[in-house]
């Protein structure tokens, strides 16, 4: 390969240098132009990994092609494998090629105006440096289209391996014929997840919403794959999941935060043991129930069983009294601030100033609902007869706990 004459080494390297301590502007550079060509994103619906992983991956591209002006032996795919590993998460997340490589060419457009704008003025010293940037450029352009083609070929064959048909049979108590019966486990347990959104899926933007889910669901899935030995089936999806497996090894607890923390999503999860595969449609109900409750009681971020929620199980369950019980309190069914401040007292032992606390409010305001309950029920949280009828009522109650906040206090 063609070398740079001695004379003008030392300029060169001057150069490169004062280019390097512009990276960070023009990676931000990048980034702007790419979200204004791209028909995927809006100024005000960008998603946080533009401005995140692939800066990064920018500054990262514009080092590589720097150093190999002067530095003939530097192994780009080597150089970039973590950028171009981690690139491939755009695959999942439905990005088409064409839009990842817009990307990658805007950068090499600005890198282009940046060593032109510091060599313009000598013709056969800025044709030397664009040709070694950019050769190197063409052979990371060559790793990063291998690695795309090859995680979308993965990933159309794990699609393939969709868990939910076989799910949703042993769930009915269908038969199903295993292709490994050995790994199927003989008492196995089923865990449940309830997902909330995203900050990113409240977008107004279809595509930001739609990128911000699939981001989530792998998360999820790459988390639960780590974090919990004896996976067997998986099915996740943007608002729920169902897991089944061997049963669980070690505490699960943080889990439901760890999910959480990862996928930027509130996590709720239930777990229910079955004593064989055909037991799992018995399990699979009792999950579901450990769960819906759990939901509806505020336990977000927590790994809940039948023995966790039993008392608000029994209270809610479908029986010839609940829907008498239910009538007394059918005045709260339009003033789920109440309802939600009453499952705060319950939670915080009838301490009305503990439950202020949660609430972020005065005890007198406390009080003042807890009276306005009672003007509209007829019931007092100081009668104990009285008491358990409105906990019957809160356990059933579906209202989300910020629904009906600009109720009067």
């Amino acid at each position: 390969m063609r070398t740079a004459p001695e004379g003008t080494r030392d300029d060169l390297q001057g150069t490169i240098a004062r280019i390097r301590r512009s990276v960070q502007r023009m990676a931000r550079t990048t980034i702007d132009r790419y979200i204004a060509a791209s028909p995927l994103y809006t100024q005000t619906a960008v998603p946080e990994h533009l401005h995140r992983e692939s800066a990064h991956t920018v500054r990262s591209m514009f080092e590589v092609c720097l150093q190999s002006i002067t530095d003939e032996s530097i192994d780009v795919a080597d150089a970039m494998r973590e950028n171009i590993e981690r690139g491939t998460e755009r695959v999942a997340e439905g990005l088409p090629l064409r839009e990842y490589m817009r990307c990658w060419q805007i950068g090499f457009d600005v890198l282009s105006e940046e060593l032109e704008r510091e060599l313009g003025t000598d013709h056969g010293l800025f044709w030397f440096a664009f040709r070694r940037a950019h050769v190197t450029f063409d052979g990371m352009l060559r790793e990063v289209i291998s690695a795309y083609e090859i995680h979308a070929h993965d990933l159309i064959a794990a699609q393939d391996r969709n868990h939910a048909p076989t799910i949703d049979a042993l769930l009915r108590g269908d038969g199903w014929v295993f292709d490994a019966p050995d790994s199927v486990p003989a008492e196995p347990s089923i865990m449940l997840l309830h997902i909330g959104d995203t900050l990113a899926e409240g977008s107004g933007d279809r595509n930001t919403r739609s990128l911000a889910a699939t981001r989530k669901v792998r998360a999820i899935r790459a988390h639960l794959a780590r974090a919990v030995p004896g996976l067997w089936l998986i099915d996740v999806r943007p608002r729920h999941a169902r897991i089944l497996m061997h049963p669980p090894i070690g505490a699960l607890d943080p889990l439901a935060v760890d999910l959480a923390r990862v996928s930027g999503a509130p996590v709720t999860i239930a777990i229910e043991d079955a004593t064989s595969i055909e037991d799992l449609p018995r399990a699979g109900t009792t999950a579901a129930e450990v769960l819906d409750i759990a939901v509806r009681s505020g336990r977000t971020g927590t790994v809940s069983r039948m023995s966790d929620v039993a008392l608000e199980h029994h209270f809610a369950h479908t029986s010839a009294s609940l829907p008498v019980l239910l009538e007394r309190c059918a005045p709260l069914r339009s003033r789920p601030d109440l309802v939600h401040t009453l499952r705060v007292y319950f939670t915080s032992n009838l301490d009305r100033r503990a439950t202020a606390d949660t609430l972020v409010v005065h005890p007198n305001t406390v009080d003042n609902r807890l009276i306005r309950v009672r003007e509209l029920t007829g019931l007092d949280v100081h009668v104990t007869t009285e008491l358990l009828t409105l906990a019957v009522a809160v356990s059933a109650a579906t209202v989300h706990p910020d629904a009906g906040a600009d109720h009067p206090q």
